[in-house]
């Protein structure tokens, strides 16, 4: 499945299945998935059904695991492609052999329709044959289901060609059409390896250690607080925490940083990443499946199935597009004989070439593929998004909306003062609101503070919890001193600078939505160069916020991490959170996940984000105008078939490139 117009035939074919509930597809994985009823039809039924238009299926794999029987059919298609090309390159070195002038057998076209040497006919009809038999089963398929399709096209523009004994013209539109297909496979090829070198860098072994020895197991059967042995220049297998050594580890899969960080004992480590010089011994905190590398694969997999607004109008577009040229094909073959009288063979060749450039193969393909290669280069920077529309958001945004705890700061606690309390204090503080935190996250403060308190003689009592708000605690002093700890959450380095380069590209407005106290909102924010703070929000509150500012500015993006953030992350146009340490509700909310805790991804990610749209619309821009040179060409009886076909062939084939250059980011992760 490597064309938009694959996919109307097999919707087209198996929605007719009984019991087929729903079909989504990924052009780029070649991957199709049927919702279906077990008790009405079977998958031999739906394979059966997607035989019958000369395609077949089978389980899908993961990309670049496919088998050999799938190589073996690739290797057919690129056989007949071949023999297509030979058999016309030697039919058309006989006729200029036996004419003696072999410019005008390969350049001159002539609608004289004169008869050829049989040799010479043999070998165009093999060129023929070779190009367009692959295509008959889902040019059959078409022709029944009343759809106009490339596949279709072609082959009533081989028979109309052959029969106003134009051999040359067809067996040229055969190969041409022979090898646009191989073409277009190739560069599916490349962006679905591109995706499959993103994918399989997961160890399928780990060293699990027992006591004084160690075996290999496959990473899925390593559970949760397995101590693993991970040595120089291998992969580590699972998330988890270093217990023994140190090491350099090359992240950049994850965090998209290009430089390898040393990690020590405590530190954390992700599965797919690279040790690149100490032992280190590691003790797994995810099982392989919920790991942050698989998580990141099954986010990049979904949002190859979410089509991007820009691809939808361009679906729209063709459903009209399509039916015009067809109509135009008609008027062109038809009205000009009927007005002058006479010359219908030379008007109904024109109007054959005015079918082929009727099909949208670059115009359909030009946005998903470069939607995928910008997903694939964004994950490989650490920035996860769930589909090219939240890709196109990030480009549109005009407010940024941010979170505070996690965001303008790092989460990490930070002794900001402590002193021993006087008799008066003590007293005075037995209901004091001591720490605040979101409600549900491990929040760090809590089991340092219980053991620290215990062992100073102050136990903590009264602990309530108030829904979105954090909680409350009360002390009691024992035998002892009561010491006082103030901590504070550090600030984020570097979110100031990150703010003003956004702003410099054109966002409008930067504002802080926080359920922490006014005071330490405003001292977040500040810090930030961040002028807008509302603070003590309930969830719900700034939800409505979010939905204030979508309907006043129309696209509004929130960065936030909180289990209280999710609401507001699902009512804004792009939410984003944080990869390593937001609240899981939070990141199953967020449209996109920053893999590392850097804000300058957000720089990267508008940046790239335009890069695209600016891509894309060249694409457009292009398919569209070579159509309409060769409408007006055809128009005027100076195209031929076979260069109707180089022109799509040729355009579908630059869209493509110029797609697959997203795979390479032109910015810097940080901005």
């Amino acid at each position: 499945m490597d064309c938009a117009q694959e996919v109307s035939l097999l919707r087209s074919r198996l929605s007719r299945v009984n019991g087929v509930r729903d079909l989504r597809f990924d052009v780029v994985q070649a991957r199709m998935d049927v919702e279906y009823s077990a008790e009405k039809t079977s998958a031999e039924e739906i394979e059966a059904a997607v035989a019958s238009i000369g395609m077949r299926c089978e389980k899908w794999v993961r990309a670049g695991q496919a088998g050999d029987r799938k190589q073996r059919r690739l290797d057919s298609s690129l056989l007949f492609t071949w023999a297509s090309g030979l058999a016309l390159a030697a039919g058309m070195g006989v006729e200029a052999w036996q004419s003696g002038d072999l410019v005008h057998a390969i350049l001159v076209h002539e609608h004289s329709g004169h008869a050829l040497p049989l040799a010479v006919q043999l070998l165009f009809w093999a060129a023929i044959c070779a190009g367009v038999i692959p295509a008959l089963p889902k040019a059959w398929a078409a022709l029944r289901g009343l759809r106009a399709d490339m596949n279709l096209l072609v082959v009533l523009s081989v028979v109309g060609a052959s029969v106003l004994g134009e051999w040359t013209e067809a067996a040229t539109l055969s190969f041409l059409f022979a090898l646009a297909g191989r073409m277009e496979h190739w560069s599916m090829v490349r962006a679905r390896d591109a995706i499959a070198r993103l994918l399989s860098v997961a160890p399928p072994e780990a060293s699990v250690i027992h006591g004084s020895h160690e075996h290999r197991v496959a990473v899925e059967t390593v559970g949760v607080g397995a101590r693993v042995r991970v040595r120089p220049g291998e992969r580590i297998p699972a998330d988890g925490r270093i217990v023994a050594g140190v090491s350099f580890v090359n992240q950049a899969l994850i965090t998209g940083e290009s430089v390898a960080v040393e990690k020590h004992a405590g530190e954390e480590v992700f599965a797919g990443t690279i040790n690149e010089s100490g032992t280190l011994e590691v003790e797994t905190s995810r099982e392989a499946s919920d790991s942050t590398l698989a998580r990141m694969i099954r986010m990049v997999e979904e949002s190859h199935s979410r089509r991007a607004p820009s691809e939808q109008i361009v679906e729209r577009f063709t459903r009209y597009y399509t039916p015009t040229v067809l109509l135009l094909a008609f008027c062109i073959s038809t009205l000009p004989p009927l007005w002058k009288g006479g010359g219908w063979s030379e008007w109904f060749y024109q109007g054959m070439v005015v079918l082929l450039i009727a099909c949208p193969c670059a115009l359909v393909i030009s946005t998903p593929v470069s939607i995928v290669a910008a997903l694939t280069c964004a994950a490989k920077q650490g920035v996860l998004l769930k589909g090219g529309t939240f890709l196109e958001e990030a480009a549109r945004m005009r407010v940024l909306v941010l979170g505070r705890a996690g965001v303008l700061t790092r989460g990490v606690p930070e002794l900001a003062d402590q002193r021993v309390l006087s008799e008066p204090e003590i007293e005075e503080i037995r209901n004091w609101q001591a720490w605040k935190g979101e409600q549900g996250v491990d929040w760090p403060l809590t089991p340092r503070t219980l053991s620290e308190s215990g062992a100073r003689g102050s136990v903590l009592r009264s602990v309530e919890q108030i829904a979105g708000k954090g909680w409350t605690a009360a002390v009691r002093e024992e035998a002892g001193s009561v010491v006082l700890e103030a901590y504070c959450d550090a600030r984020r380095a570097g979110a100031g600078e990150v703010l003003q380069k956004l702003k410099q590209r054109g966002l409008e407005r930067v504002l802080v939505l926080t359920g922490d106290p006014c005071q330490a909102g405003w001292d977040a924010a500040s810090a930030a160069g961040i002028s807008e703070v509302e603070a003590d929000l309930y969830p719900m509150e700034k939800a409505a916020r979010v939905q204030d500012l979508r309907r006043l500015y129309g696209h509004v993006g929130m960065v936030a991490d909180g289990l209280t953030d999710a609401e507001a992350l699902a009512e804004a146009s792009l939410g984003i959170t944080m990869g390593s340490q937001g609240a899981d509700m939070a990141r199953e909310t967020a449209d996109g996940v920053l893999m590392t805790n850097d804000l300058g991804r957000l720089v990267f990610l508008v940046d790239h984000a335009r890069r695209t749209l600016r891509v894309i619309r060249g694409n457009i821009l292009f398919a569209l105008g070579a159509k309409v040179l060769f409408l007006a060409a055809a128009m005027a009886g100076m195209a031929t078939l076979w260069m109707a076909v180089a022109a799509d062939m040729g355009a579908t084939f630059v869209v493509t490139l110029n797609g697959l250059r997203l795979l390479r980011s032109k910015t810097h992760p940080t901005g």
